[in-house]
């Protein structure tokens, strides 16, 4: 159902009252997540990416000096890469929670000597989300377009088509970074003869 069961110990075994064996299993990571709006980041961002920059390697590089063409073309593979690891990366996905998880030693000691007079149920660093209806910490929103919970979730960015969080923020700012310097490049290639 999607849901973490947090106490999910071992338990008797039916019938000889011996514990149950209980493995370590590691859990599944996620590898590639294509967000909500992917047919944004496949039919439209790319397509501009790819267009201009074909633009540019048709019409401008040609006859350009080697040092001008080698970071052209690493500004321009990099900003490919980081969109690809932005779009198809987990931007930090939680699992849903029905119960807080139990809170670490040090910490309960702190919760219980801080009081907070306008939300007494809101003790802790588990917090419920009625949208999500499961909990979640304190730096983590549900996010509504996506359907999840997503960790340090910044906002939801339909050029890269999926959330951004805390797992894929460091290669949104450098797709944003290098939108910016490939296009002033691309700019300067194509308008350098015309001047």
């Amino acid at each position: 159902d999607g849901f973490v069961n947090d106490d999910d110990d071992e338990a008797p075994h039916a019938g000889n009252g011996r514990s149950k064996r209980t493995r370590l299993v590691r859990r599944r990571e996620l590898q590639l997540v294509v967000g909500p709006f992917w047919p944004m980041l496949l039919f439209v961002t790319y397509p501009l990416i790819f267009g201009v920059s074909g633009v540019t390697l048709w019409r401008a590089i040609p006859g350009k000096p080697i040092y001008v063409q080698a970071v052209w073309a690493i500004l321009t593979l990099q900003l490919i890469r980081s969109l690809f690891n932005t779009g198809f990366r987990d931007p930090g996905i939680l699992r849903r929670h029905r119960d807080p998880p139990p809170v670490p030693d040090d910490l309960s000691e702190e919760l219980t000597t801080r009081r907070v007079l306008f939300r007494p149920r809101q003790e802790g660093p588990w917090r419920w989300s009625d949208q999500a209806q499961s909990y979640r910490p304190r730096s983590a929103m549900f996010d509504p377009d996506t359907r999840v919970i997503v960790e340090e979730f910044d906002h939801t960015c339909p050029w890269t088509g999926t959330a951004i969080g805390k797992k894929n923020m460091g290669p949104f700012q450098r797709f944003v970074g290098l939108v910016f310097a490939c296009l002033i490049m691309d700019i300067f290639l194509l308008t350098a003869n015309a001047i």
